[in-house]
């Protein structure tokens, strides 16, 4: 792309809630708004696996309000980016269709393995450029995504129909529900050369990050970077698990519309860490929201 200013909004369309990334380009970097959230709870579908009414509804209200945003922002191109919940319902296309109308976008609803691919291109921009390999777990409501990669790209991506969302009844049965229902699911590590980190971003990684901080006010630059052993989610599974509703609710940096579902997202978490052996997970704020933006702009 030219060295023009682009100013662009990428709207991602998840299956707990829809997030605002507000940014402009100035024809070398990105200076972007902090991101805004919407809890809809849209991949919560019905017996069928379609979308309820419910949570469409909930889902075109917050798009009313993000339009608004972006007209006042005076964004000149709008993408929107959905994944698992829209991708795996019978009336995600009807959806998508009404939610076009509503607030207009380039309507992307991307495979996993995509998804994947922009999460760790987000993830790894913030990361030295050096020769190590990478890898990125990106827990969603819906789905996790798995990807290895190098500064120049991920090489390796596989998507899991294992989400926070999905999996919370399951993880309300006992404390050992998640981790046999995710292990079948986990694939060997075909790591191509010498390893750096693995990066976890996504709301479980960034709200276990709030919580280990103690976060009264969330802050993304603290959370960049922000270092979680086995040990420590551990901890917080057993503190949260004994709970009741509204113990959670006192918890600094776990957020009320998130507290229903931190426990099965961090297990599904602690069942790849134990499965690979991975001692710690090094969070970030930047995901597949950043590398959609780099897409725009290549």
């Amino acid at each position: 792309m030219a060295d023009t200013v682009l100013k662009a909004a990428i709207v991602d369309l998840g299956s707990n809630s829809l997030r605002l990334l507000l940014g402009t380009y100035d024809g070398e970097t990105w200076h972007n708004e902090p991101k805004r959230l919407w809890t809809t709870r849209l991949g919560k579908r019905a017996a069928d696996g379609q979308l309820t009414e419910e949570s469409m509804e909930r889902s075109l209200a917050a798009l009313t309000e993000i339009k608004t945003l972006i007209e006042n922002y005076g964004a000149t191109r709008v993408v929107g980016v959905a994944t698992s919940a829209v991708r795996e319902a019978a009336n995600g296309k009807e959806f998508m269709a009404k939610a076009t109308a509503g607030c207009p976008m380039e309507p992307n609803v991307i495979t996993g393995e995509e998804e994947a691919a922009l999460g760790f291109a987000g993830a790894i921009s913030s990361f030295p450029g050096d020769d190590r390999h990478f890898g990125l777990i990106d827990i969603g409501g819906g789905s996790t995504e798995i990807a290895l990669g190098t500064k120049d790209g991920a090489y390796w991506n596989r998507s899991y129909p294992i989400g926070a969302v999905r999996l919370k009844d399951r993880s309300d049965e006992g404390p050992q529900e998640v981790w046999q229902e995710t292990r079948p699911w986990f694939d060997p590590l075909p790591i191509e050369g010498p390893f750096g980190e693995f990066i976890a971003v996504g709301g479980t990684a960034t709200t276990l990050a709030a919580m280990h901080l103690k976060m009264t006010e969330y802050n993304p630059g603290l959370i960049q970077g922000h270092q979680l052993t086995r040990a420590v989610i551990e901890g917080m599974i057993l503190e949260l698990r004994y709970m009741s509703a509204e113990e959670r609710l006192q918890v600094p940096g776990l957020p009320a519309t998130r507290a229903d579902i931190i426990v099965a997202g961090a297990e599904i978490l602690t069942s790849f860490m134990d499965w690979h052996e991975i001692p710690h997970v090094i969070v970030s704020e930047r995901d597949g929201m950043e590398g959609m933006q780099q897409r725009l702009v290549k």
